[in-house]
């Protein structure tokens, strides 16, 4: 079995060559663990910041929060994640898939990973895992990654468009 469906959605990527991976990461006690407090002090579980770097820095990945924070709360910690090196891309929404002749997404978003502790993700061992995963199947590329933006001259840090 593969961990949170990752390597059958890269093998599906490339076989029905989709262009782009949807990642939806819940931020309580995923992403974060969960205080349940709007002003906690934010601090990422082990290895989410590495992974969700990586996937940032990936032009073939979105990234999704999949939060049921107020949109006050989400912009605290989403310019908190961009001082981070940390994109999300959405909020609780996937505007680039709407419905199909098959599906509808207009109640539920479409996404290829989900990443949620009510769907069994603990958030203090499985982003390792998700990185061990990655190596195995010849996605992680961190280090390189960084380094192509280094050579470019672009701050590793995440800058909004204006």
């Amino acid at each position: 079995m593969s961990p949170f469906n990752i390597e059958r959605a890269f093998k599906w990527k490339r076989e029905r060559g989709w262009d782009t991976l949807y990642i939806a990461v819940d931020f309580h006690d995923c992403l974060f663990a969960g205080k349940y407090s709007t002003d906690q002090e934010l601090v990422l579980a082990p290895y989410a910041g590495s992974v969700l770097r990586w996937a940032t820095l990936r032009p073939d990945i979105k990234l999704i929060a999949f939060t049921c924070s107020y949109a006050k709360d989400f912009n605290r910690v989403n310019k908190w994640l961009h001082g981070h090196g940390i994109h999300f891309d959405y909020l609780n929404c996937n505007p680039e898939c709407g419905n199909t002749d098959l599906a509808s997404f207009s109640k539920k978003f479409y996404f290829n990973i989900l990443l949620d502790d009510k769907a069994g993700f603990e958030c203090e061992t499985d982003w390792s895992l998700i990185i061990k995963e990655l190596q195995r199947i010849g996605e992680w590329n961190l280090e390189e990654l960084q380094q192509k933006r280094i050579d470019a001259g672009l701050n590793l840090e995440y800058t909004p468009e204006k």
